[in-house]
């Protein structure tokens, strides 16, 4: 009897101090600097952009890369493919690959398209932030078709731009023929032109995710892309190392959310920031975009669940980046 007594305690104990533990990890503030992009890589880190003061977002993502050669931040989440060319260039990275964040939200819209359509050279085709990981899937694809004065210097600027399109499909007299665009900013664009009268139903939607990996299915055989990562300063893991792993941790609790309880997650944010204004400021999309866009297991924000995560390191990046520098065009081959 003593001794079941005692086990009984010891396990006690021991759930107790477990749940205090990860309520603590959960909850707790550590204090550390981040800067990040507004937009889809900001939903797996809702928890750290709700508890941490110095976690910053923007909504222009060009101030970023500079800071790769600085350590003003402890952290920062950027396009994994465009970061692991800025390391290789440098003797001695300050930052290192930590975690992939997201990796598949990529879409290319046809205006007033058929179905089975593709760009073609000479057409009129927007996109974000040339040398991202979606200009790179576009170019392997469909070759690198995009008009150099077509580029926006982030998605927020291109969806601005895309709500002046009218029922025509044009801007101010142009024909717009495709645009690259993502995720949550595809929903709340078809919503505004439905709402606009525009008949969305000449716009086809092609899923660059899924045009990649069919353009290279004998070479790349993951179900994601590399797309934003989060980097660590390494002096500050050096000397914090137990914080590291416990934001790590909640990251990763954070993502099991975003996917598995949307609605959660879309009530605490609400919670703390009633006015969707300030919502859209802080994440790049609102409370209700993101039931919209993660319901019923969609995980249209293309968030990499976490128990795949550990396969979506370097090595995988690496990979990508070598067969987008090959400059692959599947209309050629």
């Amino acid at each position: 009897m003593k001794k079941s007594l005692l086990f009984l305690t010891t396990l006690l104990i021991t759930t107790l101090t477990s749940c205090h533990a990860s309520t603590n990890i959960y909850n707790e503030k550590y204090e550390y600097s981040l800067l990040m992009p507004v937009g889809a890589p900001a939903l797996p880190m809702y928890m750290e952009i709700l508890l941490e003061e110095n976690v910053e977002t923007t909504s222009t993502p060009t101030t970023i890369p500079p800071e790769f050669s600085n350590e003003n931040y402890d952290f920062l989440v950027f396009d994994s493919t465009q970061v692991a060319n800025i390391l290789k260039q440098q003797e001695n990275p300050l930052y290192e690959f930590k975690l992939m964040l997201t990796g598949g939200n990529f879409h290319l819209l046809g205006f007033d398209k058929e179905a089975g359509s593709t760009p073609t050279e000479g057409e009129n085709i927007y996109s974000f932030q040339k040398g991202g990981t979606a200009n790179k899937m576009f170019t392997n694809i469909y070759g690198d078709i995009i008009p150099e004065e077509n580029y926006f210097d982030s998605i927020g600027n291109l969806q601005t731009e895309l709500l002046k399109i009218d029922s025509s499909f044009q801007i101010n007299g142009e024909k717009i023929d495709w645009a690259v665009v993502s995720e949550p900013q595809l929903t709340n664009l078809m919503s505004k032109w439905n709402d606009s009268n525009i008949d969305v139903s000449k716009i086809i939607d092609i899923n660059l995710q899924t045009a990649f990996k069919n353009n290279n299915y004998e070479i790349y055989k993951y179900d994601y892309v590399p797309q934003a990562a989060l980097f660590v300063n390494k002096k500050f893991e050096q000397e914090n190392e137990e914080v590291v792993e416990h934001v790590l941790e909640r990251i990763n609790n954070a993502v099991n959310d975003v996917i598995n309880n949307p609605e959660n997650v879309s009530s605490t944010i609400l919670e703390k920031y009633p006015d969707p204004n300030i919502q859209s400021s802080i994440f790049g999309f609102n409370s209700t975009l993101i039931q919209q866009v993660q319901k019923d297991g969609r995980n249209g924000f293309g968030i990499v669940p976490s128990d795949i995560n550990e396969e979506m390191d370097e090595t995988v990046i690496n990979q990508f980046l070598s067969i987008v520098n090959q400059n692959i065009n599947s209309k050629i081959n």
